[in-house]
């Protein structure tokens, strides 16, 4: 029978106790690079007001936004008159804009936040949230701006601000939606119907949420193309659905090529919000996607 001196319990017992450690530091490892892929929202962020206020933009929680970055001295600072308008019309406990004036692009808004907020209201009788001016493009990016502009953060889309008046749309619970160029008004129908539009239902990333699932691009044109591990091997139910929740499409059993990708035709989808919620044995993902055909 095999037995143990004296001499070599005290290494076998330094052995398991260093065996135990070594696996409790890497379960901490593992937890903390896992908190560190959740996703913030919105919601998660602190900027000042425009008359140097702190605010938590957890505050618009149960309103859809429209964000948008302003300028006084630019050939698209009219929309101010219809940013004003949308928020005559709109406004309320569903829906507020939220304003960030930005002097990034040729110098067209350099005064300072004081200026500003006297020039929006007297001017174009700005009533929404201003905020204080952010840098956008160049120097240190505001954090909430570099979580609009980069998929990495917001989960969605990559969505780089290309001049003064850019718009993000971001829904109650605080996830990115869509992003328009300057050249889309603010009353574009395209914003005021998803403004009266319902809520999208079932939306929101969960305990079961795999990171390694992902929309291949989003706008989406001819395909809605979604990446899967190629480690993956369990069956993927699919169900796309409308914002009033009406079933657009749905699989119980999807095919995944080899290339661990599945395409689903828009041909026959409008354009419009929907959200894609794939489930597995081991997951359970719901992706906004925004078709724009």
């Amino acid at each position: 029978m095999f037995s143990l001196s004296k001499q070599t319990l005290p290494l076998v017992f330094n052995l398991l106790f260093m065996k135990q450690l070594f696996t409790t530091v890497i379960l901490l490892v593992f937890s903390v690079f896992a908190q560190s892929q959740t996703l913030q929202t919105f919601h998660d962020f602190t900027n000042l007001t425009i008359t140097h206020d702190t605010l938590n933009l957890s505050s618009f929680a149960g309103k859809k936004l429209l964000v948008v970055n302003t300028a006084s001295f630019c050939g698209y600072t009219p929309q101010f008159e219809q940013l004003a308008e949308l928020d005559s019309l709109y406004s309320g406990p569903n829906f507020a804009i939220v304003g960030f004036p930005c002097n990034d692009f040729s110098n067209q808004d350099p005064h300072n936040d004081s200026t500003i907020n006297n020039f929006c209201t007297s001017t174009y009788n700005v009533q929404f949230q201003m905020m204080a001016k952010v840098q956008i493009v160049t120097g240190d990016t505001a954090p909430v701006w570099k979580w609009l502009q980069k998929q990495s953060l917001n989960g969605v889309a990559n969505a780089p601000v290309s001049w003064n008046f850019n718009k993000y749309l971001i829904d109650e619970n605080g996830h990115w939606v869509r992003h328009f160029s300057q050249n889309t008004l603010p009353t574009d129908t395209a914003i005021t119907n998803w403004i009266l539009s319902p809520p999208i239902v079932n939306i929101g990333i969960n305990e079961r949420n795999n990171p390694q699932i992902k929309l291949v691009s989003n706008p989406v044109s001819q395909n809605i193309s979604i990446a899967f591990p190629l480690n993956l091997k369990e069956n993927v139910s699919l169900s796309l659905n409308d914002v009033q929740g009406r079933e657009i499409y749905a699989s119980e059993n999807i095919s995944i090529t080899s290339a661990g990708k599945f395409n689903l035709a828009t041909e026959s989808i409008p354009n419009g919000i929907y959200n894609l919620r794939l489930t597995g044995k081991s997951f359970n993902n719901n992706l906004k996607v925004v078709v724009d055909k």
